[in-house]
């Protein structure tokens, strides 16, 4: 589990009336489920829509603007974690928690880049959904996941895990690999070849013990290599 708090001062740290909440999943049966059990959380959430695809989730935002979106990942019209630029152009000031029941490395690392506050997966405790959504409903950023890749900085093995050792460049080049960017791109930033940025690359991936790019990235927010874009 890994679990990064970010203080973002745009948005509410303590919100003095209900959050209204907007809950998207395209299972009626969980997105009842959710939305009964939040209205039970001491008056503490408004649930103002409960929507089945990522077209109403822009049409809900648009209408309610509301402060929180619990957001699937698996939708029929389009991914959450893709829908999460155009919620964010149509209610900027909604935090969005995005989660899924099938969590893989390569989503963990595209949820962390994709502008959401959170991401959790549907398979943990209540008590660990409901500390997400506080934590993202208050103006934090939680992300949280079973994958072993992303261990809590405080288990034993993390702690006794030494950093690799990189150079400045291969940190320069893993922080933009961290934003996304492409080869060719990440060249045309640092002024070096396509084929320099392709050897830092392979060097980057033997260093930290990874076989994909995904596992690159979250490899390095663990160890504090890198951090998540700000606001």
């Amino acid at each position: 589990m890994v679990r990064l708090n970010y203080p973002r001062t745009s948005k509410r740290a303590r919100h003095t009336q209900p959050v209204r909440t907007v809950v998207v999943d395209d299972h009626a049966f969980m997105r009842e489920l959710i939305g009964a059990r939040l209205s039970r959380e001491n008056s503490r959430f408004k649930v103002v829509a409960e929507v089945g695809d990522a077209a109403a989730a822009v049409a809900a935002c648009r209408r309610f603007s509301p402060d929180l979106l619990i957001l699937d990942i698996n939708l029929p019209d389009q991914s959450g974690i893709d829908a999460v630029a155009e919620l964010k152009r149509v209610s900027p000031q909604t935090s969005i928690l995005l989660c899924t029941a099938y969590a893989t490395d390569d989503r963990i690392a595209d949820a962390m880049r994709s502008g959401a506050e959170g991401f959790v997966e549907k398979t943990n405790t209540w008590h660990d959904f409901i500390d997400a959504v506080n934590c993202v409903s208050g103006g934090e950023r939680y992300f949280r996941s079973s994958s072993p890749k992303l261990r809590p900085a405080t288990d034993p093995p993390a702690l006794k895990e030494t950093k690799p050792q990189l150079s400045e460049r291969e940190r320069e080049v893993l922080s933009l690999i961290a934003d996304g960017c492409t080869s060719k791109e990440i060249a045309g930033k640092l002024f070096i070849s396509p084929q320099t940025v392709e050897t830092h690359r392979s060097n980057l991936m033997t260093k930290l013990k990874v076989r994909n790019m995904a596992g690159m990235v979250v490899y390095a927010v663990r160890l504090g290599l890198v951090k998540l874009p700000a606001d």
